[in-house]
């Protein structure tokens, strides 16, 4: 437990830096933040939400995107879908703790995001929603 506080400290801390020092919230080359979107964040998006919000099919998926940090924190149809540093704010987070019965639950069926995957995206949003650029920041189709 205290490892986990400390990390998402440290997280937070880094993030914070990062957006005194021009950095932003998205495409900043955090390198722990880095890890944690590359090791938690991204294989979860690239499973349960890539393959409908991507640049051929985000027109029938409310126009959003999730290819690149870029994308994500600028395109849908209810701006920004992804609120750095404010996840209960954010409808992308709303939208995966839904359950099955509600006609806006993401992913719609059959998968649902796991509590420790939702978690992960919970302190990965509050922390800033840090997305690196680069080839390490596109998500790619799952094979």
């Amino acid at each position: 437990m205290k490892t986990e506080a400390w990390i998402l400290a440290a997280a937070t801390l880094s993030a914070v830096l990062g957006t005194l020092a021009g950095g932003g919230c998205a495409g900043t080359t955090n390198r722990p933040a880095d890890s944690f979107f590359a090791t938690k964040v991204k294989p979860t998006l690239e499973y349960y939400c890539l393959e409908c919000h991507n640049s051929k099919s985000a027109s029938k998926f409310n126009q959003f995107n999730l290819e690149t940090g870029k994308l994500a924190m600028t395109t849908g149809l209810h701006k920004p879908v992804i609120r750095p540093g404010k996840p209960d704010e954010s409808l992308f987070f709303t939208v995966l703790r839904l359950g099955h019965a509600e006609a806006l639950a993401m992913p719609p069926a059959p998968d649902k995001v796991s509590e420790e995957q939702l978690a992960d995206i919970r302190r990965w949003i509050h922390s800033g929603a840090a997305w690196p650029e680069g080839p390490e920041g596109h998500l790619k189709m799952p094979h």
